[in-house]
């Protein structure tokens, strides 16, 4: 118990006045007419009665009804929590406590605040109530499972921290409604902790705890909070002298109601400041900084800074610098054909390849002569232009460079790659089918199979159309029972079919990739489908520059870089990919064969990835950034959470706070309001004396005084 207005209790002094007044021996006088009192002599005259209290409960009232008013006008108000006094009434209770540990909670000192409030739930626990702590972000865990030992509680409470995760609300909960579910327990109760993040409640999800069940809200969020977060960086690639430079620009906000004048933002490459740059950001506003040109000749780590403030983990910003790397090309044609010039068999290929931008592709033309096996270290793909056949040695080193994740294109014409079948030729192959004999304008295009990435943005036909193209001639080729057939002519015979061989691709296109059998090579979807087909036998993928915490890491996603390289002819790299991560924090993790197919990437930082058989190559780089929504602090009503989250179980609000800073004696006193019914017993004690005090006159209404001398 406590008081809003203590002063007031100097107002107790005015017991004594009932006090005094019983005290005081009030008698009925008659003045008696006297000659002369000169010659009597004066007697001090002492009465015992004035110093005895006649009337015990009158003035037991009177007293009872001035304290009564005095500690009416201290508003007094009770701090205990009203749940924990009905504990030991109502049964023992399941309590599940879900502390917020997300990056927003390290906004100041929010995650000590929710620390103490789990501890002070902790301490409100009877002796049959059990507790299971339980901390939350965009993960689960549960710490400590259905316990009395408060001991143990305050242990696990204490060793929390922020992590980098983001805010979600539903698996929290989803968690709780579980654990209360499987609880025999009368009293069932879910305490939540949290800053209360609009953006980590979805409202379509559905919690429904037991019926009975309470949820109580505790909010640590402060009322006026301000935050700058760096949201984003973006790239301008140049070339200057032959070497990549690229310009780097940061995107600021400002979420204060404050303006943000000269305030210095760096750029760190590989942990040096490379250059540092003022801003001036108004209240609630976004700015941008732009730093010098960056020399890029191999991956790197940066981070750009913006000063400092009471969530600093959303002032930096983590990226991978790396130059841009076309994807390598080996075109081979057969001996004595023009390598460059119109006359070139591979001249429309090529110049397809000049326009395409992602990826961008760089490609040499190579006579199957001189075909050796290091001719495929470090390419993406190899493209067989109607190419004569080739020597064993290089058949075999094109088949190793297949299965450890390369792509092959096969045009099929005149030529063939091979006197016999080889496992790298989707099917069958036969001779060519005639289709413009007879003053016929040649066959078109009958099937697709839109389901496939490569075609799959010509479903829309607004994209482009296979029907204007004709083909004069064209391979018969029978697919085998595992070839994937892509592509149609509208006679049914096949013109684009698929094989997985290894880790690589092949594909192969039974006509031509110039005019000779047909005039798809002059029509405008060649060279938009050219790219396509070559990104998807490279198995290219842009490469990410930064993560967001929460998202995961393939192993396919170093192996791609080292396509984009060309380095796929090391043994072992592609085909049973392995590799070690290791976190920001230090932990290491085997992903790949003999681990797991992918990590989690739970820590704002960079994460390094080393493969087996990569050589001494420096490891794959992951930068990994906070939520963007972590940075808004806006917070969600707690009962609309409540409601929403429980639909028609009893919400309580008995579990804020009284120590929070949004929550003031004043509001405490104020929904309790104890004064008014001290202000009305006083009242009423007041009438009763009065009452009382009537009766004890009339008694001795009447009553002759005794003379006294």
């Amino acid at each position: 118990m406590t008081f809003l207005a203590p002063l007031f209790f100097v107002g107790l002094a005015a017991i004594a006045i009932p006090i005094l007044v019983h005290l005081i021996q009030r008698e009925r006088k008659e003045v008696v007419a006297f000659p002369s009192l000169m010659f009597i002599r004066r007697i001090p005259y002492q009465s015992v009665e004035r110093r005895r209290l006649h009337n015990w409960p009158l003035l037991l009232l009177r007293t009872a009804a001035m304290a009564l008013v005095v500690a009416a006008f201290t508003r007094p108000f009770v701090t205990q929590d009203p749940v924990q006094a009905q504990a030991a009434t109502e049964g023992a209770r399941e309590v599940v406590i879900l502390l917020d540990r997300s990056a927003s909670m390290g906004y100041g000192d929010h995650f000590a605040r929710a620390q103490e409030e789990a501890r002070r739930v902790v301490a409100g626990l009877g002796g049959g109530d059990h507790a299971t702590l339980v901390l939350f972000g965009t993960n689960v865990e549960e710490r400590v499972r259905r316990t009395p030992d408060q001991p143990q509680l305050e242990a696990a409470i204490g060793e929390a921290a922020v992590t980098s995760q983001a805010t979600r609300y539903g698996p929290a909960l989803r968690l709780a409604q579980s654990l209360l579910s499987r609880s025999s327990l009368p009293r069932k109760q879910a305490v939540l902790i949290s800053d209360f993040q609009r953006s980590g409640w979805e409202r379509h999800e559905e919690i429904r705890l037991p019926e009975g069940a309470e949820l109580r809200t505790v909010s640590v969020a402060t009322l006026e909070s301000t935050s700058l977060s760096i949201a984003s960086v973006a790239f301008q690639r140049a070339t200057f002298s032959g070497e990549e430079r690229v310009t780097v620009t940061a995107g600021l906000t400002n979420r204060g109601a404050q303006d943000l004048k000269s305030l210095p933002v760096s750029l760190e490459i590989d942990g040096r400041v490379h250059d540092t740059r003022p801003v001036t950001i108004g209240p609630n506003a976004s700015g941008s900084v732009t730093f010098p040109p960056v020399t890029v000749a191999q991956a790197m780590r940066a981070t750009v800074r913006a000063g400092a403030d009471a969530l600093p983990a959303d002032n930096n910003f983590h990226f991978v610098l790396a130059p841009s790397r076309p994807v390598s090309v080996l075109i081979v044609q057969a001996d004595g054909t023009p390598t460059s010039g119109p006359a070139s068999p591979s001249v429309y290929l090529t110049t397809a390849m000049d326009v395409a931008t992602a990826p961008r592709l760089r490609g040499e033309v190579m006579h199957v002569s001189r075909l050796t096996p290091s001719a495929f270290e470090r390419r993406a793909i190899v493209v067989l232009n109607d190419a004569s056949p080739l020597s064993t040695q290089a058949s075999e080193a094109l088949q190793r460079f297949v299965e450890q994740g390369g792509g092959l294109l096969i045009a099929l014409g005149e030529r063939t790659p091979w006197n016999g079948a080889s496992p790298l030729l989707p099917g069958t192959l036969g001779g060519p089918i005639e289709r413009g004999k007879g003053g016929t304008r040649g066959g078109t295009i009958g099937f697709l199979d839109h389901s496939h990435p490569v075609l799959e943005p010509f479903k829309d036909p607004r994209n482009g159309t296979f029907a204007d193209a004709r083909y004069l001639r064209y391979r018969r080729l029978e697919p085998a029972p595992g070839d994937q057939v892509l592509a149609r002519f509208d006679d049914g015979a096949a013109a684009m079919v698929e094989r997985r061989v290894g880790s690589g691709r092949v594909i192969a296109w039974t006509t031509t990739l110039d005019t000779d059998w047909n005039s798809f090579a002059t029509r405008p979807l060649y060279p938009v489908v050219l790219p396509l087909m070559m990104s998807y036998l490279a198995q290219y993928s842009e490469p990410q520059s930064w993560h967001t915490v929460g998202s995961r890491l393939d192993i396919a996603t170093p192996v791609a870089a080292l396509v984009r390289e060309g380095n796929v002819i090391d043994q072992g790299v592609t085909r049973r990919a392995a590799g070690l991560v290791l976190s920001p924090s230090g932990e290491q993790q085997r992903l790949g064969e003999g681990g797991a197919p992918s990590v989690e990437l739970i820590e704002q930082g960079f994460y390094s990835v080393r493969l087996q058989g990569a050589d001494e190559r420096r490891p794959y780089m992951v930068a990994v950034n906070l939520d963007p929504a972590e940075s808004d602090l806006t917070p969600i009503a707690m009962s609309e959470l409540a409601n929403a989250a429980t639909g028609r179980v009893a919400v309580t609000n008995t579990g804020e706070s009284l120590e929070r800073p949004d929550l003031t004696p004043q509001d405490i006193e104020k929904k309790q309001s104890l004064w008014w019914y001290l202000l009305l017993i006083g009242v009423l004690a007041l009438l009763g004396e009065a009452v009382l005090s009537n009766r004890q006159s009339r008694r001795f209404t009447g009553v002759p005084e005794t003379a006294r001398t």
